[in-house]
């Protein structure tokens, strides 16, 4: 059985974990680097999104 980081243990199953060194390894850098990019990609999109939903809200308002 692979030696499996606590950190994530809590976070994700085996198998989970398994991809994600794959990934990781794939792309030359480290799982929680995988990881923090992922994140910062999320919350990137979904503000956004926010920002786009508000501009359309602001035009309505004023037409």
């Amino acid at each position: 059985m692979p030696k499996i980081d606590k950190r994530f243990q809590i976070l994700f199953s085996e198998e989970e974990i398994l991809l994600l060194k794959n990934e990781a390894d794939k792309r030359g850098i480290s799982q929680g680097e995988l990881l923090r990019l992922a994140l910062r990609n999320e919350i990137t999109q979904k503000s956004n999104f926010t920002r786009i939903r508000a501009i359309r809200n602001l035009t309505e308002i004023l037409d």
